[in-house]
């Protein structure tokens, strides 16, 4: 929980090095993501430039000379495509298959593959995030405008296989700890008759950590449902990159809940 609170988005880092015993901590889990993911999560640390000059599609990054790679291939079976419901995708009806994000809109993607794959990266590259900010380490999740064209990356992608999102870590130049949200009420939906001071201390403790969670310029572009029988589910609403900013706040209420809500990621 710590570390949630203490996660918030650096874009300019300074020259001092990671050192090499915290390189390895975050490349042990990162191995191990992998295994349980399928992702191909891959790090470069100590480089020159990690983002290799490609413009980002948010804000303006500098001194990045470490970060991670969030690549994978989108997750055919994950989800039966005749019972997706609309619901989860926020009503779009717009497939994602040869998603562009340089020209990506502000909607929910559709296409239940790669809804599954976004989540994915959003739930493992936020578990990655937490683990570098108990390292002491300031972190940022950063998309590269045609890192599938870019000439000699540090990262290897299969030709099936998407280069999604990128983190950059390092120490701050500067620290923000201006943080938004929005209302608990606009991001959770319970039983009929239930009133936000009468819901279950444990959904009340994943909601807030949820609220911590890093998304699309904050959007929050996702909302928690209690069950009445206290089973709980997650759907992604309109928003940038909404199901990456989904599997980042799954990420956070599971770990403050101990409960794991229903989506693409375990369908």
């Amino acid at each position: 929980m710590e570390a949630m609170q203490q996660r918030h988005a650096v874009r300019a880092y300074t020259d001092q090095p990671v050192d090499n015993s915290v390189c390895q901590s975050l490349q042990s889990l990162i191995d191990d993501l992998n295994a349980q993911s399928g992702l191909h999560m891959q790090m470069a640390c100590g480089v020159d430039d990690a983002f290799l000059g490609l413009p980002t599609h948010y804000g303006r990054f500098t001194g990045v000379h470490n970060a991670i790679a969030l690549i994978g291939k989108p997750k055919v079976s994950a989800v039966d495509t005749t019972s997706q419901s609309p619901a989860v995708n926020g009503g779009s009806t717009r497939s994602t298959q040869g998603w562009d994000k340089s020209n990506a809109q502000d909607i929910a993607a559709t296409d239940p593959a790669e809804i599954a794959l976004q989540e994915t990266v959003g739930y493992y590259g936020e578990r990655v995030v937490l683990h570098a900010v108990q390292l002491g380490l300031a972190t940022s999740w950063a998309v590269l405008d045609n890192a599938h064209a870019v000439s000699n990356p540090w990262w290897q992608a299969q030709a099936d296989e998407q280069v999604i999102w990128f983190i950059a870590f390092g120490y701050p130049a500067r620290v923000l700890t201006r943080r938004r949200t929005k209302p608990i009420e606009e991001l959770c939906q319970l039983p009929q008759g239930m009133s936000i001071e009468d819901a279950p201390q444990w959904f009340l403790q994943g909601i807030h950590a949820a609220m911590v969670a890093p998304t699309s310029l904050s959007q929050q572009p996702f909302k928690f449902i209690l069950h009445a029988d206290e089973t709980v589910s997650a759907q992604a609403t309109e928003g940038l990159f909404a199901h990456v900013g989904l599997g980042c706040a799954v990420c956070h209420f599971e770990i403050a809940s101990g409960v794991t809500p229903a989506t693409a990621l375990n369908a």
